[in-house]
């Protein structure tokens, strides 16, 4: 009942949404991306075969849908499999808009426009996220990922122990590939750490990294 009602709400408030801008004559001048910020909650949800939820950097807690709307300029039902960040909307509206990012202030995505309109991916090698405080549910595990390609390292701060996963074949991560991949799970993890390092990541108490 809490789940249906959720999905009811969401929906009115988006279709007002979408009214307004059209009661304005901006519908089809404007950008609407709808996605969000983190996985579905156990509470209400189910978000298998993704493993976990909200909280968690498994993919059931990271891993969400992206919807865009730009009439004339993205074709309705193009379908895209290349993962992003939200960090990518700072520099996509910022292009855009026509304008430039902050000087001296670092961008830490890129803009999506290639992307959205087919014309090019993003040139990074691999996604990072950081995690090194506790859910409000305090069942998650403090660590880091990094996703490069298909694959996926966790590094987990309790133990510094890693799981890796191949995503293209075991999108439920149940089978952790650190032990049989240990070169690439060592590269992935030397990786990381240096992405922890440049970006002067927050860390948990002692801090971890190597």
């Amino acid at each position: 009942t809490r789940y249906g009602a959720m999905v009811e709400v969401m929906d009115l408030a988006v279709g007002r949404l979408l009214a307004s801008l059209e009661a304005m004559g901006l519908d089809d001048e404007t950008l609407v991306v709808f996605t969000s910020d983190n996985g579905g909650f156990a509470g209400v949800s189910d978000c298998r075969p993704l493993r976990e939820s909200k909280g968690h950097l498994y993919e059931g807690g990271i891993r969400v849908p992206m919807i865009v709307r730009w009439p004339g300029r993205v074709k309705p039902g193009t379908l895209s499999d290349e993962p992003v960040v939200s960090m990518d909307f700072y520099p996509t509206f910022l292009e855009i808009a026509g304008l430039k990012p902050t000087t001296g202030k670092p961008l830490d995505g890129e803009s999506l426009v290639p992307l959205i309109q087919q014309t090019g991916k993003p040139s990074r090698e691999a996604l990072f996220f950081h995690f090194p405080n506790y859910a409000w549910h305090m069942g998650n595990r403090l660590g880091s990922v990094i996703r490069e390609g298909d694959w996926k390292l966790i590094r987990n701060y309790d133990d510094n122990s890693l799981e890796l996963y191949n995503l293209s074949k075991d999108l439920s991560e149940k089978r952790n590939l650190a032990q049989q991949q240990p070169k690439l799970a060592a590269r992935l993890n030397l990786q990381l750490g240096k992405w922890l390092k440049e970006t002067n990541a927050p860390m948990p108490r002692p801090p971890s990294i190597k």
